[in-house]
C-alpha cells in the first residue's frame, strides 16, 4: 500500500476503514495491519489513533481481538481537516433546522460556534471575505442555559430512549422526578421545549417541558416505541400558538380585527399561518384562524392593544376582558 504522508488523509482512510468495522459483531483490526495497509509505521499510528479517540471518534479497543473498531451508535465525520464527532453533528442538525425556519445564526446554542469554526475551515469557498459580520447586525439574544440538554434530547428522539430527569417548574419549591418519552424539540418564544409523553399518573399524556427548567444532568431509563396512533409530529402544532396544548382544548375559528396600520403590520409579518383573509380594505383588515385557545394565544392578541377587536368566539374575547381586568387591578 501507497504511503499516506498527509494526516488529514489518513484520519480519512482510517475512518472509512473502522466504518466498516462497526460494532459488537466485527472482528475489527489489528494495528499492525492497518499500518501495513496505510504505508506508515506502528508509532505513526499509534499516534493517528490516540488523536482520533481525543477528537470524539469512537474508537474502542477489544482485549478478547486484540484489535480496535467503532463502537455502534456514534457519529463521526472526517470533513477535509476537520473531524466532526456526535455531539458536533447533532449541534450541525439542530442549527440546520434552526436555519431552515428562522434563517439566521441563532447563538443561544452554546455549543454551534465551536461546529460552525469547523465547517467555516473546511468550506472556505462558502465565505469570501470577512466583512459580512460588519454588515449585518440581529438584536442580542440572552443566554440561554437550556441549550445544554439539546443533544441529549436530540439523541433520546432519534434513538427512542425513555429518559427520566429532574424538573422545577417556577412556581415549586422542589423539583420532581420526571419519567418521560421525548418526541420532539420545539423552538418558541427564544427558548427550546422538549415535548412528549408523561408518565407522572396525574398526566399521562402529551406536554412539553422548558430545556432550562431541568435541574442536573438527564438519564436514559429504557426504551419508548409505542405512541398513539393519532400523533403526528407534522400536525400536531397545526392549530397551536406557542407551545401549551390544553388537554381538553378544541379548534374555533378565531376572528380578528386590525386598525389599518396593524393589518399592515400583521401581513407583513403574521404571528400564525396560515389564515384566511375576510375583508382588506382601507378602514380594517379581518382575518380568521382556526386555533385552540392557549395562554399564549390570549397574551399575544392582548400585546395588540386597541388596534386589534375579537369578533369571535366569544368565549375570547372574555378571556380578554378578563386579562385585562387583573392587569388593571394590579395598576391600582
Amino acid at each position: 500500500m501507497p504511503r499516506i504522508d498527509k494526516a488529514n488523509q489518513r484520519y480519512q482512510r482510517i475512518h472509512e476503514i473502522f466504518t466498516r468495522r462497526m460494532g459488537k459483531h466485527s472482528n475489527g483490526i489489528k494495528l499492525a495491519d492497518l499500518a501495513d495497509e496505510l504505508g506508515v509505521s506502528i508509532r505513526q499510528l499509534s499516534t493517528d489513533i490516540k488523536y482520533l479517540k481525543e477528537q470524539g471518534a469512537p474508537l474502542e479497543y477489544v482485549a478478547t481481538l486484540k484489535a480496535w473498531r467503532y463502537k455502534e451508535g456514534q457519529d463521526f465525520v472526517v470533513l477535509e481537516d476537520q473531524l466532526l464527532n456526535d455531539r458536533d453533528l447533532s449541534s450541525l442538525q439542530i442549527a440546520l433546522a434552526t436555519f431552515s425556519k428562522f434563517n439566521m445564526h441563532d447563538e443561544r446554542l452554546s455549543a454551534l460556534p465551536e461546529v460552525f469554526r469547523k465547517i467555516y475551515k473546511a468550506s472556505r469557498s462558502w465565505m469570501h471575505s470577512g466583512n459580512l459580520q460588519k454588515n449585518i447586525y440581529f438584536d442580542p439574544l440572552p443566554k440561554y442555559d437550556g441549550a445544554k440538554h439539546l443533544t441529549f434530547f436530540l439523541k433520546a428522539i432519534e434513538e427512542s430512549r425513555r429518559v427520566e430527569f429532574n424538573y422545577l417548574a417556577f412556581h415549586a419549591e422542589e423539583p420532581k422526578t420526571v419519567v418521560f418519552d421525548p418526541w420532539f424539540l420545539r423552538n418558541y418564544d427564544q427558548r427550546w421545549y422538549v415535548g412528549g409523553f408523561s408518565h407522572d399518573p396525574e398526566e399521562q399524556f402529551v406536554r412539553v417541558f422548558p430545556l432550562e427548567r431541568i435541574e442536573g444532568v438527564p438519564s436514559y431509563s429504557g426504551f419508548c416505541h409505542e405512541k398513539p396512533r393519532d400523533y403526528n409530529a407534522e400536525t400536531y402544532w397545526k392549530n397551536i400558538y406557542g407551545i401549551t396544548v390544553p388537554r381538553d382544548g378544541k379548534v374555533e375559528t378565531i376572528t380578528l380585527k386590525f386598525t389599518p396600520i396593524q393589518g399592515k403590520y400583521f401581513l407583513s409579518s403574521p404571528f400564525f399561518e396560515p389564515y384566511n383573509i375576510v375583508e382588506n380594505s382601507p378602514e380594517r383588515l379581518v382575518i380568521q384562524l382556526n386555533l385552540i385557545v392557549n395562554m399564549e394565544l390570549i397574551r399575544k392578541v392582548a400585546s395588540f392593544g386597541e388596534d386589534v377587536e375579537v369578533l369571535e368566539p366569544e368565549s375570547l374575547r372574555n378571556n380578554l376582558k378578563e386579562f385585562f381586568k387583573k392587569a388593571l387591578s394590579s395598576l391600582c
